[in-house]
């Protein structure tokens, strides 16, 4: 279910990589990440401060908590650095769950990216105060592998994302929080997420805080644009 969502977001922001100007190009920000599933006693928690630059596509992010360490992502690899030292290398799929900073950059955050990814807008239902919400389908070529989105707005602002299975069942839920300006681009300081993994039969909930938040730094090139561990 996780490999799905994950596929979803990699189809939308392959399109947006390459459709969009490069204006806007790196973000960073601290973050703070809390995880726990339903009726566990105790979650998670993570915090450190996230680099990302648009151009190489690379992500660090440099982790205070629980433990000091790094997690470098590229394209498809994500090495974790201990004492400077690599602890562990695996293969992911691109971008992953932190590609909500190529949305921001790319300015496709307002409709999550679907408007010029594999979707077609199917229905759109307006509500008070400029809220909106409208359902968005897969084009014919990807709809035995995604389902449909639903998408709720106000004020032209993602609020809410709601993704489902082929078969219609929802698969997550993403809610956006507590905007900020930032170089005159919205920011979220704050997403909800929600999954349903059938192999654990528990709700699963994240909560990311993000704070400091800085687009387009010019210093500390070495984070953005960091080196790959050498395995030898």
């Amino acid at each position: 279910m996780i490999k799905k969502i994950v596929l979803f977001w990699v189809l939308l922001l392959t399109c947006n990589y390459v459709a969009q100007a490069q204006e806007y190009y790196r973000f960073r920000a601290d973050f703070s990440i809390k995880e726990k599933f339903v009726g566990d006693e105790k979650g998670q928690l993570i915090t450190g401060t996230v680099y990302y630059d648009k151009n190489s596509r690379k992500v660090c992010h440099d982790i205070r908590f629980p433990a000091r360490e790094k997690w470098l992502n590229l394209d498809t690899t994500m090495y974790k650095i201990v004492a400077d030292t690599v602890a562990s290398k695996r293969t992911t799929l691109p971008f992953g769950e932190f590609s909500v900073y190529n949305m921001i950059l790319s300015q496709q955050l307002n409709d999550f990216g679907l408007s010029s990814g594999g979707y077609d807008l199917a229905s759109v239902e307006e509500g008070a105060n400029g809220q909106t919400t409208s359902t968005w389908t897969p084009k014919k070529e990807l709809n035995e592998i995604l389902g449909k989105v639903v998408l709720m707005q106000e004020q032209k602002r993602v609020t809410g994302v709601a993704i489902y299975a082929t078969t219609g069942e929802i698969q997550g839920k993403f809610y956006f929080t507590d905007y900020q300006m930032v170089e005159d681009l919205p920011v979220p300081g704050k997403i909800y997420q929600v999954f349903y993994p059938k192999e654990s039969g528990k709700e699963f909930n994240r909560i990311i805080t993000y704070k400091n938040i800085v687009i387009n730094q010019q210093e500390q090139d070495e984070v953005y644009d960091f080196k790959l561990p050498d395995f030898k």
